[in-house]
């Protein structure tokens, strides 16, 4: 009888299972036609395409005994402390990644350790059965660690089948998540509780995992917390800020996102308009950092089109790139890797993905160097984070163009409260750290 009830939700799987491998067949074409069309502004699209399906890999020596797969730039800093920790205790990584930019980033970060031969990385296959069973064939890996939401079928259940522990890092589902992924619930809970373990970030990510009737889920903190700043990249910063005039002060607008950069351009020029007749409307600076390179040019192209003096920072030296913050210029910050150092130049941060319905981008970083921060409304993708950093008055959240206008005055004209969310913004950042150790026990214990 019990057999006989559960043979309907066997087959239920199968035929879902069956179902999504034949879109995924036919979808192929429109993902190898994708790449190269991204590949017009972004070479690294067409670079490796036989890793994405499963063809081949430039890997020579030992193989790693660990896997990271981190699929663009925020999950491959979030993994640093991860990674890092990892090798110190002599492991070798397979570090894996979806997007170019993420493959750059981890390069950059993890160039000492790829010259070690430490650490190598490839794309991850896409979820074709036959490009997952060569890619599992060929690394002979001892467990898998998927960072934040990356959940694809056939490379949970084939490792599920090969016995391969494979856990789920810095997991995190936001309340639309939880709801869309409800309607499959049957299917959802099979691939989600085929992970060894879901570590999730906060107490509230784990109560909606729980909601879909799983049973191995653990709270383990928030890696991103870990993530220290690039020093050489603050040194930098600290020896720039004494070419500046000491009254100048910098808003950067980070990892903005498609929409967003119009809203900060009305918002900038509506606060220096209220400066105009002051002693100090010359005396502020605004760093634009779009999260995505491929919008440079389009966000550059805008920016020209809004303010008389704009700059690139890919294009100045040092000496050139000070004049322009001491003339209270506006600067696309197009180079890639170095948030560190715009944060350490800068006083304010408004935060990017948070402006739009996008879900919000990473403010930690920001945090741990003292930065205050403005967030808009919509930051589902960090809900207990940035009520977290709300509550320690670390951020202040704003709603419109007039509540960030407001917000930018508040903390460029009043020092005492920009000191005090800057303080507070440290100690946010610091009495949350100590995930790394965490998530290695559960690391330790799975091989």
């Amino acid at each position: 009888m019990t057999s006989a009830g559960h043979a309907p939700m066997r087959i239920s799987h199968q035929l879902m299972m069956g179902l999504y491998q034949f879109i995924w067949y036919l979808a192929l074409p429109l993902a190898l036609a994708r790449l190269l069309w991204k590949g017009r502004l972004q070479q690294g699209y067409r670079d490796h395409i036989n890793e994405r399906l499963g063809m081949s890999w430039p890997i020579s020596g030992a193989i790693p005994r660990i896997w990271v797969h981190a699929v663009s730039v925020g999950e491959t800093r979030a993994a640093a402390p991860l990674i890092d920790a990892l090798i110190q205790g002599g492991e070798k990584i397979l570090l894996t990644h979806m997007t170019p930019t993420g493959r750059d980033t981890g390069r950059q970060l993890f160039a000492d350790h790829i010259a070690s031969g430490q650490l190598v990385q490839s794309y991850l296959p896409y979820d074709i059965h036959w490009a997952v069973n060569s890619f599992y064939r060929y690394f002979s890996i001892k467990v898998g660690l998927i960072m934040e939401t990356e959940v694809w079928p056939s490379l949970i259940l084939s490792a599920r089948q090969k016995s391969l522990p494979v856990i789920l890092v810095n997991a995190r589902l936001s309340e639309r998540s939880a709801r869309r992924v409800s309607r499959f619930a049957n299917f959802a809970q099979l691939i989600y509780q085929s992970f060894t373990k879901i570590l999730a970030q906060t107490n509230l990510d784990a109560k909606r995992y729980h909601s879909l009737g799983l049973s191995n889920v653990l709270v383990t903190g928030n890696l991103k917390f870990d993530v220290i700043p690039h020093p050489d990249q603050i040194e930098h910063a600290l020896a720039l800020k004494k070419q500046l005039n000491h009254q100048v002060q910098i808003v950067c607008a980070a990892s903005t996102r498609d929409g967003e950069e119009a809203l900060i351009i009305e918002a900038w020029q509506k606060f220096l308009k209220s400066k105009k007749n002051t002693s100090d409307a010359n005396h502020f600076c605004l760093f634009i950092v779009p999260r995505h390179p491929q919008r440079f040019d389009d966000v550059f192209t805008q920016l020209q089109s809004s303010f008389i003096k704009v700059s690139r920072r890919s294009t100045m030296n040092d000496q050139e790139f000070t004049d322009v913050i001491n003339h209270g210029g506006v600067i696309l910050g197009d180079s890639m890797g170095e948030m560190s150092f715009y944060y350490a130049l800068s006083d304010i941060v408004i935060m990017g993905g948070s402006l739009l319905p996008l879900g919000g981008q990473n403010f930690i970083e920001a945090c741990a160097l003292g930065r205050p921060i403005i967030l808009g409304e919509h930051t589902f993708n960090f809900q207990q984070a940035s009520a977290d950093v709300i509550d320690s008055r670390a951020a202040i959240r704003i709603t419109d163009i007039d509540d960030l206008v407001k917000a930018m005055d508040l903390l460029l004209t009043n020092h005492q409260v920009k000191e005090g969310m800057s303080t507070n913004a440290l100690d946010f950042a610091n009495q949350h750290t100590g995930a790394t150790k965490k998530i290695i026990a559960v690391v330790r214990e799975a091989l």
